[in-house]
């Protein structure tokens, strides 16, 4: 009984890609990092102290039966020896994207979601001009657990009814962020359609999947209490609009500080509640308006904000960056060839 308690106990043996490993049980004590692929193999072997070797007949056993440590060939050795330098917590130079893509690969393998969660491409700063802590994050890096609504005040000359329906989305990485961030969701791939005539986004792939998914669970925390009672409440995705203000830094087909006159007026009667205009921009040719706008790359403030009919509440994506193209040479002028 004294082996079979210690056995329990012991650290965990295991063989990586031809890598021996000693793991101390200890290491997964960080959130989100247990259960895992090590603990729930281990416990194959050692369910209980009482119930060692599940299955097995003890008719006549007079020792514990060899044990050969589990092995997992298909993984790399030299990648999970990261994963334990950080989780015992050392900094770990992250090289490029390539070496992010391994770790975080592996930490879903291994189920480490503590772990997976300070490796995702992210960027924590406190903006001195909105006075508020922010996160830039990628849209598929988003989870559910971690979105939240917050009311916010509104500038000077809203009513006090609307002061208290506006609300700006945040977000926590879980098991990590003991705090709230005002979300800037990061959307890339050439993946979003943007009509600056009705201001209205669309998405493409399993871009708009996910874009589907998030307003749902946005819609989930804040309800319509504006909206009047029978009235059927619309999908989110119907009242989803974009927003560009002048703090917006955009490049549309390679033209930096992008700022027509027709976009400016048009702007000047919408209803940004949360941007306030700021400095004149460049003219520069207006045509490129009346084409979609297929952003390469953008980053976007979420809020929810009441309609002028006081009829609900609209999701609001607030461009605070944008990089552009409505002309396909502009994107030709981007490709690269294979042989370079």
């Amino acid at each position: 009984p004294r082996l079979i308690s210690q056995l329990f106990e012991s650290e965990i043996f295991i063989r990586i890609g031809g890598h021996n490993f000693q793991i101390p049980r200890d290491i997964f004590s960080s959130p989100g990092d247990s259960p895992n692929f090590f603990t729930l193999g281990f416990a194959a072997f050692f369910a209980s102290p009482l119930e060692v070797f599940p299955g097995l007949d003890r008719q006549g056993l007079l020792r514990p039966p060899a044990i050969t440590p589990p092995s997992v060939p298909s993984r790399s050795g030299e990648v999970f020896a990261q994963l334990l330098h950080l989780l015992r917590g050392y900094p770990l130079d992250i090289r490029n994207e390539a070496h992010r893509a391994e770790l975080l690969r592996d930490c879903r393998y291994f189920h480490l979601r503590g772990l997976e969660q300070q490796l995702i491409p992210h960027h924590i700063s406190f903006n001195p001009i909105r006075k508020r802590d922010e996160i830039v994050i990628r849209l598929e890096d988003v989870r559910r657990s971690g979105i939240d609504v917050d009311d916010i005040p509104l500038p000077p000359g809203h009513s006090q009814a609307d002061a208290m329906s506006a609300a700006l989305v945040t977000y926590s990485r879980p098991f990590v962020d003991d705090k709230k961030y005002d979300l800037i969701l990061e959307i890339g791939d050439e993946s979003t359609i943007l009509d600056i005539t009705s201001r209205r986004p669309t998405f493409l792939g399993a871009t708009k999947a996910r874009v589907s998914s998030l307003l749902q669970v946005i819609a989930g925390k804040k309800g319509d209490q504006n909206r009047p009672a029978g009235q059927k409440e619309s999908a989110p995705e119907d009242r989803l609009w974009a927003s560009l203000s002048m703090d917006t830094d955009m490049t549309v087909d390679g033209e930096r500080e992008y700022f027509p006159d027709i976009l400016r007026e048009s702007m000047s009667g919408s209803e940004n509640l949360l941007e306030e205009p700021s400095r004149k921009r460049k003219r520069v040719e207006e045509a490129s308006i009346n084409r979609p706008w297929i952003v390469r790359n953008g980053q976007w403030r979420l809020c929810m904000q009441p309609r002028a009919k006081g009829d609900g509440m609209d999701i609001v994506m607030i461009a605070v960056k944008l990089e552009v193209f409505t002309l396909q040479r502009t994107r030709n002028k981007q490709r690269k060839f294979l042989s370079s």
